[in-house]
């Protein structure tokens, strides 16, 4: 029997299945949809199930840590060493440079996911007083900065002015990470693209238009483990 979790979606007309190495098999259902129906259509999928299932342990076991992480838009780079053990918590410790795993070896995904919680507050230490000081330089203000693991966006800006960043921002260029920050603020006074929008990007970084292109193909720059 193929263990699943059932998530009903606002934004489905129809029954979706997804396996990932995180979630596992999930059946993503629209509201009200019969849910004793879904046993059935598991029996029906097995077969594919069976095989993602397969595709994404193979993938997640390609996966290497990292002997450095290069963090571009500080210009620093980090060495990583991995010290394994049993019986003891599983922990990483950042000292002169060197990122450092203490992990027990059975286990495969405890590392990337020390990795992933550091990068993550790594991220915030750098990005929101960065941001804080565009905002300031730009006279560009918001109300409240955040950085997240956003799998489609760089960034974003609600309109009650508070602005969301990629934690994976940190891979890329400085040059970049300022013009997305940039752009974001401006939308604290254009909540839309429109021309009049373009018109205050190009006031404070007139050379935009090349870095929205390049920013639009930096997602290969983002270190494999940390995708």
């Amino acid at each position: 029997m193929i263990d699943y979790k059932v998530r009903t979606s606002a934004r489905s007309r129809h029954v979706r299945l997804s396996v990932s190495q995180h979630a596992g098999v999930v059946v993503v259902v629209p509201p009200g949809f019969d849910i004793s129906t879904i046993s059935d259509i598991i029996v029906k999928k097995e077969e594919w199930i069976r095989r993602s299932i397969e595709k994404v342990r193979w993938t997640g076991s390609a996966k290497e840590i990292p002997a450095r992480i290069n963090l571009r838009s500080i210009g620093f780079s980090y060495s990583v060493v991995v010290e394994y053990h049993s019986n003891r918590r599983n922990r990483l410790v950042e000292a002169n440079g060197t990122v450092k795993l203490c992990i027990d070896s059975r286990s495969k995904r405890v590392p990337f996911n020390l990795l992933k919680r550091w990068l993550r507050e790594k991220s915030a230490a750098i990005l929101l007083p960065w941001l804080e000081r565009i905002s300031e330089e730009r006279g560009l203000s918001f109300n409240r900065g955040a950085v997240r693991n956003q799998r489609t966006r760089w960034g974003s800006c609600s309109v009650k002015k508070n602005i969301n960043l990629n934690q994976a921002l940190v891979f890329l260029r400085p040059e970049l990470v300022e013009y997305l920050m940039i752009h974001e603020l401006c939308h604290t006074v254009e909540m839309n693209h429109s021309k009049k929008y373009w018109k205050l990007v190009e006031r404070h970084c007139p050379q935009y238009r090349t870095l929205d292109k390049e920013l639009r193909g930096a997602r290969k720059e983002v270190e494999v483990w940390a995708r």
